[in-house]
C-alpha cells in the first residue's frame, strides 16, 4: 500500500490539473457529498499517478497547505505537511460540456512560466457515459494532447488498453464508485481510516485501477509523506 509512485522515464513532462469545468448539468449522481466536478477530477488525477509517461504534481491541496503554513495557521489533526513541489511545467484544464447525443470534453494545456496555450485536444462521449470512463476519456485527451506538443515519452503500460477503454462504460459498478468517493471524502478531511477502508472496498473491483492509486497514495501520506511528494 505504502509502495512508491512509479519512476518517471526520461522527458516525461510534469502536469497538474488546473481545473475540470462542466458546464451544464452533470448525468452522474452520488450518495456522497462530494460534487461531481471534484469526483471527476479525483478520478483523473487516480488515472495520471500510476502512470510512467506523466510526472503528476499535486497542486490543488498542495496550494492550500502551503499558503496555511506561510500563514502560521495549525495544520488539522492528521493533515500532512506540504512539503516541497518542483512545479509544473505544464497546467492542463478541463470542459465538460453536455449534447444531445452525449458530451464533449476539451483538454488545454498551458504552459505554467508563461500562461500560454501550447496545446488542446478534444473529444467526443456517448450518452450514459459512467463518471470513470468519462474520466479516462480525460486522460486519454490529455495523453494525445501531451503527444502534440511533443511531450509524451515512450512508456510501456502494465494495463494496456485498458487504462483508457471504452468511452461508453468502464465496467466499474456504481457500489465501487460511491466507495471510491466516500473515500475520497474521508481524505480530504484527513480520517485516514475510514479513507483506507473505504478506498480499499472500491480496490476489490476488478479494473478499478484509480481507487488502487488512491489507496496507494492515502497510504504513502498516512505513513509520513507530503502533499508535494503525493
Amino acid at each position: 500500500m505504502a509502495s512508491p509512485r512509479p519512476p518517471a522515464v526520461a522527458g516525461a513532462a510534469r502536469v497538474s490539473l488546473d481545473t475540470v469545468e462542466l458546464a451544464g448539468q452533470a448525468p452522474w449522481s452520488f450518495a456522497s457529498p462530494v460534487t461531481p466536478g471534484l469526483a471527476l477530477s479525483e478520478l483523473v488525477v487516480a488515472g495520471l499517478l500510476r502512470r510512467g509517461d506523466v510526472r503528476f504534481v499535486e497542486r490543488r491541496r498542495f496550494a492550500a497547505a502551503a499558503l496555511a503554513e506561510e500563514r502560521g495557521e495549525r495544520r488539522p489533526a492528521g493533515a500532512p505537511p506540504a512539503g516541497v513541489s518542483e512545479g509544473a511545467e505544464l497546467l492542463a484544464s478541463v470542459v465538460w460540456v453536455p449534447l444531445p447525443t452525449g458530451s464533449s470534453i476539451e483538454v488545454r494545456l498551458t504552459e505554467a512560466a508563461r500562461g500560454a496555450v501550447v496545446g488542446s485536444r478534444r473529444a467526443s462521449i456517448p450518452a450514459g457515459s459512467d463518471i470513470v470512463a468519462t474520466a479516462r476519456t480525460v486522460v486519454r485527451t490529455l495523453l494525445a494532447a501531451l503527444e502534440s506538443v511533443g511531450r509524451l515519452p515512450a512508456w510501456t503500460d502494465p494495463l494496456g488498453s485498458a487504462a483508457t477503454g471504452q468511452a461508453a462504460g468502464s465496467g466499474v459498478p456504481d457500489r465501487a464508485v460511491e466507495s471510491f468517493l466516500r473515500g475520497l471524502a474521508a481524505e480530504e478531511s484527513w480520517r485516514w481510516e475510514a479513507a483506507r477502508a473505504s478506498y480499499q472496498d472500491a480496490a476489490e473491483s476488478v479494473g478499478f485501477f484509480e481507487a488502487e492509486a488512491a489507496l496507494a497514495r492515502a497510504a504513502r501520506l498516512r505513513l509520513g509523506g507530503t502533499l508535494g511528494e503525493s
